[in-house]
């Protein structure tokens, strides 16, 4: 056996000074000291304790202790929204966003968006459909006065209003004019439709202006008269000042029909892109799924495509945002068909008025797009520019984010955002346990 013979002071105080090993020395002591003070966490037999003595440890100063409570309640109970928002708290390690923290730096514009929820019928049963089951709910009514009162109570320098039609067709509501022309006042408005009505009918011409319909083309509009009616209903929109954008649902069966109807609809100089899938097909999940060659059919890994599209089978890959800083209540909120506020779709609880600042999810599978504090649309000037020229206001100067993109190392200010946003998203399922703990 050999033995070391022990370190002289000077010896243990120059084996101290290095930084590496000073530092695991403190973060040692820390822990035990952490430890000594509040306990074993492998002791604690409900998330809730679990819980308070991670704030309690936190709030003292042990960071280490804080985290193995809360990772503690994760095991008891993985849906547990407040260890869930301490954990990230404390894990999080901003990553580089060199691109981003200067875009940040010269563009904040005050953008409220505002999801109505319309529920009535469709009028078509596409196989996709990822409402499927839901598509038939009958006609709910809106207190219009109600929501003109909640709308003129938003305070934003532009309004973006969405409507979430869950599996029906809005056009059809009976309310739906009503409905769009106060939305129309107030702000720009979205909407999803299946373009499978005259808009003669439905349309308030004088706020075409203001109005962006996003009309996917369905296997039900897949016939000769089908595509013609679908192409004079566009172009009657479009005639009158509405935005229009002709979308393709890129489901695996569908992939082979893309160029067909690109070269369609350009020749009837209506706008076309395919949009990925989201869902399950033949076990797979999509749009993670999609092989580069099928991404490329699409547009998700073309330089040119949407920086939005490109990161979908990226941040689809969790949608599990309970516990993460979210911009829902805050600077996204969802108006009842009474004119009551929520925070969104999927979080069923009422808000007195918006929150002040954003809050944790409250939900286990998000369906909002992307609404996080730190990976959003909103913060975007492409998406205010969309808007901002509906609403009548002025859009904001781009032209120099391709030069700083590349000041930055990249190609452009698209392959900026897609690799600095995928960044974002990666470190916030890691600081928040999305991988490690599993609802």
């Amino acid at each position: 056996m050999t033995i070391t013979a022990p370190m002289d002071a000077a010896a243990r105080r120059q084996s101290l000074s290095k930084p590496s090993l000073r530092q695991d020395a403190i973060a040692w002591a820390t822990r035990a000291i952490g430890q000594f003070r509040f306990g074993s966490p492998a002791d604690v037999a409900t998330p809730e304790q679990a819980v308070d003595l991670g704030t309690r440890a936190e709030t003292a100063g042990y960071k280490w202790t804080a985290i193995a409570f809360f990772r503690r309640a994760l095991t008891i109970d993985a849906s547990c929204t407040e260890a869930i928002t301490g954990l990230g708290r404390l894990q999080f390690e901003k990553p580089a966003q060199p691109f981003m923290d200067e875009l940040r730096r010269r563009f904040a514009a005050d953008i409220c968006e505002v999801i109505i929820e319309i529920r009535n019928p469709c009028n078509y049963r596409c196989f996709y459909c990822v409402a499927a089951g839901h598509n038939n709910e009958p006609v709910k009514r809106f207190d219009l006065a109600a929501i003109e009162k909640t709308l003129s109570q938003i305070r934003a320098d532009l309004v973006v209003i969405q409507f979430d039609c869950g599996g029906g067709e809005p056009t059809v509501h009976p309310q739906f004019t009503d409905l769009l022309r106060i939305c129309a006042m107030r702000g720009a408005v979205s909407f999803p439709s299946n373009n499978s009505q005259d808009p003669a009918r439905w349309l308030p011409a004088e706020l075409a202006r203001r109005i962006y319909v996003r009309a996917a083309v369905h296997p039900e509009t897949e016939s000769k008269t089908g595509l013609e009616r679908y192409a004079r209903y566009a172009q009657h929109l479009m005639d009158a000042g509405c935005e229009f954008l002709s979308m393709f649902i890129a489901h695996p069966t569908r992939l082979s029909r893309i160029s067909e109807y690109r070269a369609y609809f350009a020749e009837r100089r209506v706008p076309f892109i395919p949009v990925p899938f989201i869902g399950e097909y033949e076990g797979r999940s999509y749009p993670h799924s999609f092989t580069d060659d099928e991404k490329r059919m699409i547009g998700l890994v073309e330089e040119e495509s949407n920086w939005y599209l490109q990161i979908q089978p990226h941040v689809n890959r969790i949608r599990n945002f309970r516990g993460i800083p979210c911009l829902a209540g805050f600077r996204s909120l969802t108006i009842a068909r009474d004119g009551g506020i929520r925070r969104c779709v999927y979080d069923a609880r009422k808000l007195a008025g918006p929150l002040a600042e954003p809050e944790p999810c409250q939900v286990k599978s998000c369906g909002c797009g992307l609404v996080l504090r730190d990976v959003n649309q909103m913060s975007m000037p492409d998406h205010y520019n969309i808007f901002a020229r509906r609403a009548g206001l002025e859009p904001v100067d781009v032209s120099w984010m391709d030069a700083a993109a590349m000041d930055h190392g990249y190609r452009s200010a698209t392959e900026a955002v897609v690799a600095e946003y995928k960044g974002m998203y990666d470190e916030l399922m890691r600081a928040y346990g999305k991988e490690e703990f599993r609802e």
